[in-house]
């Protein structure tokens, strides 16, 4: 379905803070003209309701107003919570390994690399992710990597299964993710 378009028009002068005059109604440049105004509301495809309305408060601060969450929100408001761990959880979380400062430890069997736990620090207070290697013969078999929250409870984990061909080369690993 084609939407309708709305091209705004425009009279300025140097007065008005402009950069010319214009005798008469112009086209806006996009890469020069701004819109001056209270602010703008942002509606749904159904109606002509107010939905969403975005502008100034008094202190100049960005203000949010939406019609599902209550009251004027500005944006120092909605990011002083941080993320939800529901939002959080949609991002790629076993990768953090660079997101904090951390003490790793390393437990062997025999000369092979069995566990690997990042603490938050050398006292071993929480754990923040430990990585759990299997092994057949020489070959890695399977990595657990399990993720920890700040309480230092398992948050979730990732199970690698390796699958190998003849002469010892990764055919393909099966991932599967799990939450407690």
């Amino acid at each position: 379905m084609a939407r309708d378009r709305v091209q705004s028009l425009k009279i300025e002068s140097p007065g008005s803070g402009g950069t010319e005059t214009d005798d008469f109604p112009t086209s806006l440049d996009r890469n020069e003209d701004f819109l001056d105004c209270r602010g703008v509301a942002i509606q749904d495809d159904s109606s002509d309701d107010e939905s969403v309305i975005l502008s100034r408060d008094a202190s100049d601060n960005m203000t949010f107003e939406d019609g599902v969450v209550s009251g004027v929100k500005t944006l120092s408001d909605l990011l002083a919570g941080g993320m939800s761990p529901d939002t959080h959880r949609q991002l790629d979380q076993l990768v953090h390994g660079l997101a904090e400062d951390y003490y790793e430890e390393y437990t062997y069997t025999g000369n092979r690399v069995t566990n690997v736990t990042a603490w938050t620090d050398s006292g071993k207070t929480k754990k923040i992710r430990e990585e759990q290697y299997t092994y057949s013969g020489s070959r890695v078999t399977q990595v657990v990597t399990i993720q920890y929250d700040g309480d230092g409870n398992e948050f979730e984990r990732l199970t690698e299964s390796y699958t190998y061909v003849s002469g010892g080369k990764i055919d393909h690993v099966d991932a599967v993710r799990s939450v407690p």
